[in-house]
């Protein structure tokens, strides 16, 4: 196990992270390497969640873990059913205990588990037991098993991750079947007078500055723990899982922008809106997407923007006002009924080059 386990770390650069789960992997007992509890780790070595994340995204693609995805019932806790795949998920589940069909949710249902591979090592299967039926006791005695703690690895910690896409991108759901998700931020930007920017500079020289405007908005998407999910035009599709992470984000890509085309004779401007709530997961094209009223609701706010401002809704206002005040002082404020929309919307408009910017 020990040699199986080195070779295959082998191939990473090593770092003290790591050396620190390869050391974990060898050492542990077998109870600790099923459902390995990951988040206690990244406490106890003082490393962030993400990172310690991406470590074992990695172990699963080398075959040293196995990544479990758990389907609870809402009503009692109890497991519906187990993948190992993303691909083998359903937009549905049935608990048989509670007699009820239930919505698959990421942010809600779904747990996930990394394992140690069973061709690495075979964890006896009294552990696995053990823990079906610690769940059937609880639900028996209980009427539920208390399956979610502030250590639970999600499904959206999954499909938040930029490396998960990265390294499971062939991964998608079965074609007609989706996943649910109670919140997340999506970002949609656009860029000032693309039509003209083509005819007056020649397609070859505009696009350069469009492409080097996508490197900028995708590394601080990605820095701030969001997801680029995909380009429509010279326009970006973003997705966060924080409105925190989203909005830092957007301010800090105007930020970028206005350094980057400080000295240069050309220059593109940028249009951001962002909109929280739910939304699903799909497959389109091939590659996993994300859809919506919330989704629609981003573009049409994205719409109310002008060069060089992020505009949010009065939510998103009232839930971020001290992180707000740390990029600017002033808002403007206003009410709009959005195309195909019924509701009006309350917006802010935050002018990251007017005279309440603070950077």
């Amino acid at each position: 196990m020990e040699e199986i386990i080195r070779a295959k770390f082998g191939q990473f650069k090593q770092t003290p992270l790591l050396e620190k789960v390869q050391s974990f992997l060898i050492e542990a007992q077998a109870e600790e390497l099923f459902h390995i509890d990951i988040y206690s780790l990244a406490e106890q070595w003082e490393v962030s969640r993400q990172a310690i994340l991406e470590v074992f995204f990695q172990s699963v693609r080398i075959g040293i873990c196995d990544l479990q995805w758990e389907f609870h019932c809402p009503t009692c806790g109890g497991v519906a059913r187990e993948s190992l795949k993303l691909n083998q998920t359903q937009s549905e589940d049935y608990c048989p205990v509670c007699d009820v069909n239930f919505r698959n949710t990421l942010d809600d249902n779904i747990e996930v588990f990394f394992n140690i591979s069973e061709s690495v090592m075979a964890v006896p299967h009294e552990i696995k037991d053990a823990y079906m039926e610690q769940v059937k006791h609880s639900i028996a005695h209980e009427n539920s098993f208390q399956w979610k703690s502030d250590r639970t690895v999600t499904g959206m910690d999954c499909l938040g991750s930029p490396v998960f896409r990265e390294i499971f991108g062939d991964e998608t759901l079965p074609a007609d079947h989706s996943l649910a998700i109670r919140f997340s931020t999506i970002l949609f930007t656009d860029i000032k007078g693309s039509t003209a920017m083509y005819e007056r500079l020649g397609d070859a020289k505009a696009f350069k500055l469009v492409r080097d405007h996508f490197d900028i908005l995708f590394s601080k998407i990605r820095e701030f723990r969001g997801i680029p999910i995909k380009t429509i035009g010279d326009a970006v599709m973003g997705v966060f899982h924080s409105e925190v992470d989203a909005l830092n984000a957007s301010f800090e890509i105007q930020k970028a922008l206005r350094l980057f085309y400080e000295e240069q004779d050309e220059k593109i401007e940028v249009k951001i809106g962002l909109h929280s709530g739910p939304a699903i997961v799909v497959t389109l094209n091939d590659v996993l997407d994300y859809f919506g009223s919330t989704v629609n609701r981003a573009a049409r706010i994205q719409g109310l923007s002008r060069p060089n401002e992020v505009v949010f809704t009065e939510e998103i206002f009232d839930r971020n006002r001290q992180l707000l005040s740390r990029y600017v002082s002033k808002l403007k404020r206003s009410r709009h009924n959005l195309k195909g929309l019924s509701e009006t919307f309350t917006v802010f408009h935050a002018d990251c080059n007017g005279a309440g910017c603070k950077f």
